[in-house]
């Protein structure tokens, strides 16, 4: 992939090099049409990219150039100083070589310094197994900021518009999105280093046509767009011709919706930028509960930027709601859990547990990685270990004939239930081992025969196999 030129460039502003059978001076490329010195107003919507970006009136900015009628009329309405630059994506053969010569030569009729940077999209696509689609748009998004970087630009413009915002703002509501999908477009937005303005994001299509038709200007026209193969590309040529016939300025009022929303997005991302900034990156699970969902979400949102589903989000809350000491949650990409009445979020996933089963007889036996079982006579009390060398302790007497076969301990298991009260119960819900931490429960050992789980420590042994004063073993636990 590369992003060569080969296309003549002209100078960049401020150079004073001449194109070809050109002046050197940029013209204005507002609203006059060509040669009749009558003014274009422009079209509905259209709001000037440096105020809409907080730009100085000067600021240097390039137009992202398909050459179809968006972009054409994007660069027409652009002040100076202005310049273009056309990514050639290597999927199209001639036509997008047609449209690479369209551009160059509408630029150079301006004056406008033009650029035409190249991107392999098949080649990354094979390489990464994105789709087309994406690859192209990572491709584009790449060139781009390259070449605003490159050429001192404040900014990279695109022809988003009205149109566009409401394909988005359907695509999210058919994916389920919450406010922050169905904010749509943005505006004005960063990806890395690179700044994205888009001032027709509120201008329907009809007006920028009808722009482009009474100053008189061509474009070329993308066959790939009349293909109903993607999703966007059927609700752009089946969907939204319906909803324009049945609402009148559908495309614009979805512009403005998706604004009004963007609005309330954003205060309520500076409300959980708030709470974090007052109680930090492990907030109070008791702070967190007295939240309002809208605001838990967004705060959580900044502490496992990740993306977390409808369930990750009722779970955390569930979570923070009951803040039992050492619970803890999977996410996709890290582990939620409560330490100290606080809410801890970490990356990466939980390491993972390594299932041991290791045969028990008199005497200690090592639990690698996890601790010491000591079995002995309650009558001869067996020498133990000093305590401070391990965090966990804990002891179970038995009454040997109960017991049958031979001993192991293991670790904890998925379904793992013991009898206890006349009930088989499930070892994780066992209220005793709450207070543990989630990594000390998995690691725990259990103590089993061959007829199944024997005892679990901190709770109690197997219904039957404790005889009270006449037990006359014991099993001792060191581990951390």
């Amino acid at each position: 992939m590369t992003g060569a030129e080969n296309v003549p460039r002209a100078a960049a502003p401020g150079t004073g090099a001449k194109l070809p059978g050109a002046d050197g001076k940029q013209p204005n490329v507002g609203g006059k049409q060509p040669g009749a010195g009558v003014e274009i107003p422009p079209p509905r919507g259209w709001r000037d990219p440096r105020a809409l970006a907080g730009l100085p009136a000067g600021a240097p900015l390039c137009v992202a150039l398909s050459g179809g009628a968006d972009s054409v009329a994007l660069l027409l309405l652009t002040p100076p100083p202005v310049a273009a630059v056309h990514v050639h994506h290597g999927i199209r053969g001639a036509e997008a070589d047609r449209d690479a010569e369209f551009c160059r030569a509408l630029c150079a009729r301006r004056n406008i310094p033009f650029t035409v940077r190249y991107a392999d999209v098949p080649a990354r696509a094979g390489e990464t197994g994105e789709s087309m689609e994406t690859a192209a748009r990572a491709e584009r998004y790449r060139l781009l900021a390259e070449h605003a970087a490159a050429n001192g630009m404040a900014g990279v413009l695109t022809a988003h518009h009205a149109d566009d915002q409401l394909e988005t703002l359907l695509q999210h509501l058919l994916r389920g999105s919450g406010l922050r999908g169905m904010c749509g477009i943005p505006a004005v937005r960063r990806e890395g280093t690179l700044l994205l303005i888009r001032p027709m994001l509120e201008t329907p299509k009809e007006e920028i046509l009808a722009y482009l038709a009474a100053r008189g200007e061509t474009f070329v026209t993308d066959s790939t767009n009349a293909e109903r193969g993607c999703t966007r590309n059927r609700l752009r040529l089946d969907v939204l011709p319906a909803l324009k016939a049945i609402a009148p300025g559908a495309a614009e009022k979805a512009a403005t919706a998706a604004r009004r929303m963007s609005e309330d997005e954003k205060w309520m991302e500076d409300t959980a930028a708030a709470f974090l900034a007052e109680h930090g990156k492990n907030p109070p699970a008791a702070a967190l509960a007295a939240l309002p969902r809208p605001i838990f979400v967004r705060v959580v949102q900044c502490l496992c930027p990740r993306d977390l589903s409808e369930v990750h989000f009722e779970a955390l809350f569930t979570l923070v709601c009951r803040a039992v000491p050492h619970s803890a949650l999977s996410l996709p990409h890290g582990v939620a859990k409560i330490e100290g009445g606080r809410l801890v979020i970490t990356e990466g996933a939980a390491a993972p547990v390594t299932d041991y089963e290791i045969p028990l007889s008199p005497g200690v036996t090592e639990i690698p990685g996890v601790g010491l079982a000591v079995v002995g006579n309650l009558a001869n009390n067996p020498l133990l270990p000093p305590k401070k060398l391990y965090k966990y302790a804990t002891s179970l007497s038995f009454l040997s004939d109960n017991i049958k076969g031979k001993l192991s301990v293991r670790n904890r298991r998925a379904g793992d239930r013991i009898l206890a009260g006349g009930m088989h119960r499930a070892v994780r819900k066992l209220p005793a081992l709450s207070a543990l931490p989630v990594a000390v429960r998995q690691r725990m050992p259990l103590l089993a025969d061959e007829s199944g789980l024997l005892a679990v420590p901190f709770y109690r042994p197997r219904d039957g196999a404790a005889g009270g004063a006449q037990n006359d073993m014991t099993v001792w636990f060191y581990f951390d």
